[in-house]
């Protein structure tokens, strides 16, 4: 009888199929890039290995002055965007006219509109050392982000997006 168990034990869990579920690893570099300054709209991304998570954001939410109370920009489908790739990605990508035909985009998840769905951005001042005012710090988090691709979804209370300097 236990080898009959043993049996069925094993036949159970070799014959299971996790189907073709792509679990996206949403492991990026600490960097935080950016694109020049286009259609008054900054592009920032972060990159992994073969993914990459874009943020655009209107040149006004990224101010030239120290914020008292964080700045909010909604969460919209144009504005948050996670990619996966076929191949390992430059920072280059991201700031072409015309993106390259390689590496190709596996899947496109797009942010989810929602209450209290947000880009929250603080903004400081940075100092030389002289302390001359050199630029400002954005530092930028996600709040209750929400990504979708079809009926998947991908849900993060709070996500860190990282800090983007514009020089002076």
């Amino acid at each position: 009888m236990k080898k009959l168990i043993a049996f069925f034990l094993c036949i159970s869990i070799l014959s299971c199929d996790d189907g073709d579920l792509d679990i996206p690893a949403f492991d990026f570099e600490e960097t935080v890039y950016g694109c020049d300054l286009k259609d008054n709209n900054y592009t920032l991304f972060r990159l992994g290995i073969a993914e990459a998570i874009i943020v655009t954001l209107p040149k006004t939410a990224l101010k030239e002055q120290e914020t008292v109370n964080p700045i909010k920009v909604s969460i919209t489908e144009e504005n948050v965007i996670y990619r996966t790739f076929s191949d390992q990605i430059s920072q280059d990508y991201f700031c072409e006219d015309i993106p390259p035909v390689e590496p190709r985009i596996l899947s496109n998840w797009t942010g989810v509109s929602g209450n209290n769905n947000d880009i929250i951005i603080v903004t400081i001042k940075v100092f030389d050392s002289n302390n001359n005012i050199t630029g400002y710090k954005h530092t930028i988090t996600f709040e209750n982000l929400k990504v979708q691709k079809d009926d998947l979804y991908l849900a993060f209370e709070e996500e860190v997006f990282g800090d983007f300097t514009i020089d002076l």
